[in-house]
């Protein structure tokens, strides 16, 4: 058995615990002093160590229990179902079941134990089985899914998840945010099958998915957002889940909601992440309310859908503008290549004296043949006085035009400097960047790909606060939500970019950075 009752203070302990205190020979000596008995029979165990099962409790000979057999055959089915999971699963299932201890204490109709324990366990066991009052969980972390996503383990997987929910419980899936993965530019989520069965509905989706319903439907909510679909359809519902990961920061531990709108399911699983990550200490996700766990910080999630509401608002309110420019762009050009027009049918009525016999004496232009081929070049292009004055009022004209305007930087620099301009700003040191979580090569292109697009000819001023919300939007992920830090590596960012787009781009625009 890898467990046993302690006499001396009626604790249950673990032979892998107690191997990373005291050694093997420690071990066995304890246990001939009847330190040890089995919390079924109460007969004093012996420590036993080999090469095939390793270090565990044993029974005399010939008196082992019928109970003791049951677990231990229970635990050996389990451990061959975990087999394929990380060094970390055992460290995390300790964890939590110590958060869970603490939650229950003091608590009447809470039992909380290992799944292989459980009798009526045969077939599949959570780690962890856990009954509050009338409700029973199955609580099951998952640590490797992303080397080998082999068929046979998503078989075993959803056979898992269905056994659980035939014998009456709730299924829980906790897994390593190591399997995380998204499009942050597109507000996608993607998902192996495992982790998309692993998702369900909880009572802050529903909250959401009701507010949400109120000023956006399905299709305008992926329009605004950018979100690319193969299964647009606006007469889909917003279909939202969540999926919770585990996560470590400076020796914290987390529980990550992701909220996502259910999309595509097939040969892949994809959908749109929707409002900013919650991060919830374990302590908190943990608690036990009203028959469940939390899994949710409330005042978060409030803060979460307002901030989500104003963005999606003005995000719609920009859209519109844009679309109202465009359409006054194309009305205003049109208006200009009519006066062109009007203004060519003018000089075609009314030439220049004597120019009109210049050109029917003189078709194209006579090249002498002692006038190099530059030379010829410019003359057979040369503008006359009359064309070069009405370019000018053009050039000046669209400049007047697109100056107040969004423009796109990368139209404005030469191509070669702008892509070494990019690289460098992907690399170079910056203040505060270990406050960012996520990788250099997202949170940076973001960034960089905002301010390509938000480009303007005069007066262009960027500020902290919108870089921040286009970091957010993205999912990119910060050590602190306080204020002073995450505005630390955006602004020396911002800094570094205006210093080189007059070092290296040689760009005229008076770029300001407003805190």
């Amino acid at each position: 058995m890898n467990f046993a009752i302690n006499k001396g203070d009626n604790t249950e302990e673990f032979i892998d615990s107690l191997k990373a205190i005291y050694s093997v020979d420690q071990l066995k000596q304890l246990a001939k002093k009847n330190l040890y008995v089995c919390p079924y029979c109460q007969v004093s165990m012996r420590v036993r160590s080999g090469d095939d099962r390793g270090t565990y409790f044993a029974h005399p000979s010939n008196l082992a229990c019928l109970e003791s057999k049951q677990v231990e055959h229970a635990y050996r089915q389990y451990k061959k179902q975990i087999q394929r999971e990380s060094f970390r699963h055992p460290v995390l299932v300790s964890l939590i079941k110590d958060e869970l201890d603490t939650a229950a204490a003091g608590r009447d109709l809470v039992e909380i134990t290992e799944g292989y324990r459980v009798p009526r366990f045969k077939k599949h066991f959570p780690d962890l089985y856990v009954q509050i009052g009338s409700k029973e969980w199955a609580i099951t972390i998952l640590t490797d899914m992303t080397e080998h996503e082999s068929l046979e383990h998503s078989r075993n997987f959803k056979a898992r998840h269905q056994y659980f929910i035939e014998n009456g419980l709730i299924p829980l899936w906790l897994i390593d945010k190591a399997n995380f993965a998204a499009e942050t530019m597109k507000s996608s989520i993607l998902l192996w099958e495992i982790e998309w069965l692993s998702s369900h509905t909880s009572k802050e989706d529903h909250a959401w998915k009701n507010e949400v319903a109120t000023y956006t439907n399905r299709e305008e909510l992926f329009n605004v957002s950018g979100y690319t679909t193969s299964a647009l359809s606006s007469n889909r519902k917003i279909d939202l889940k969540s999926i919770y990961y585990i996560s470590q920061i400076e020796d914290k531990n987390y529980i990550r909601v992701f909220r996502f709108i259910d999309d595509a399911r097939g040969e892949i699983y994809r959908g749109f992440l929707i409002g900013e990550t919650s991060r919830v200490p374990f302590s908190q996700a943990l608690h036990i309310e009203n028959e469940a766990f939390m899994l949710r910080d409330p005042e978060q999630e409030l803060s979460f859908r307002k901030t989500f509401k104003a963005n999606f608002l003005e995000a719609v309110e920009r859209k519109r503008e844009r679309e109202k420019r465009i359409l006054e762009d194309q009305a205003q050009q049109n208006a200009l290549l009519q006066r062109i027009r009007e203004e060519e049918k003018e000089a075609a009525v009314a030439p220049v004296e004597g120019e009109k016999t210049e050109e029917l004496q003189e078709a194209v232009p006579q090249i002498e043949p002692s006038v190099s081929l530059p030379r010829a070049v410019l003359a057979s292009t040369a503008m006359s006085p009359q064309e070069k004055e009405l370019d000018d009022r053009f050039r000046q004209y669209f400049y007047e035009l697109n100056r107040g305007k969004v423009q796109n930087l990368s139209s404005h620099v030469p191509e070669k400097k702008y892509r070494e301009f990019l690289e460098r700003m992907r690399t170079t040191r910056i203040e505060g960047a270990s406050y960012i979580l996520s990788s250099n090569h997202v949170w940076r292109p973001i960034i960089l790909t905002w301010l390509e697009e938000n480009y303007y000819l005069e007066n262009w001023k960027v500020s902290v606060q919108i870089i921040r919300d286009v970091l957010k939007n993205a999912r990119v992920e910060f050590t602190e939500n306080r204020e002073e830090i995450l505005k630390v590596p955006i602004k020396d960012f911002l800094t570094v970019y205006q210093k080189s787009l007059k070092k290296d781009l040689k760009v005229k625009s008076s770029f300001s950075i407003k805190s």
